[in-house]
């Protein structure tokens, strides 16, 4: 029941919906039911972080992130039946980084390229994250984030995205 109302609710706000001035408004209802029919559900806690930060609200958003990533956070053996699938991790990290939550990001990136370093969407996301990092570092006084300076991070975000490029290639080519 609890998947039914999340896929309800994913397809009420997709973009042919969302001129319907209600649609916020249902999905967070269904979301609602998902999470009283399943507390704690981390892909219900992950939607409604996503309708929270479409409604700017983004300290909410935070706080839904962090209860659906700590579900599963901690589990360290790639084929635990709890762990999301990649496509639902991959949408976390895009939420982290919107949030500019760069080390959740990162970390959740790190696991999912250690059961899979041929999956081209975390390369491209953890290029992306470097860049963003770079950017923000690059406006400070010092210009370093996390003991990194701009010009180490922005290497970093090349590195990744040449990475994504011959991952892409090299799947390009084995068809």
């Amino acid at each position: 029941m609890t998947r039914f109302l999340h896929d309800e609710s994913n397809y009420i706000i997709e973009p042919h919906h969302s001129f319907d001035p209600n649609a916020a408004k249902k999905c967070e209802e269904l979301l609602n039911l998902a999470l009283q029919a399943d507390p704690g559900n981390p892909e219900a806690l992950q939607s409604l972080a996503s309708v929270r930060m479409s409604q700017s609200r983004p300290d909410e958003a935070k706080e839904h992130l962090s209860l659906a990533w700590s579900a599963w956070k901690d589990i360290d053996d790639p084929t635990d039946p709890r762990l999301p699938p990649f496509s639902t991790r991959l949408s976390l990290v895009k939420l982290f980084l919107e949030l500019s939550l760069f080390t959740p990001a990162l970390l959740v990136l790190n696991g999912i390229m250690a059961s899979d370093d041929q999956e081209m969407e975390a390369w491209y996301l953890e290029g992306w994250c470097f860049c963003l990092m770079a950017e923000e570092a690059k406006e400070k006084e010092d210009g370093r984030l996390d003991e990194l300076s701009w010009e180490e991070l922005a290497k970093d975000s090349r590195d990744c995205l040449e990475t994504c490029q011959v991952v892409r290639l090299s799947d390009y080519y084995s068809y």
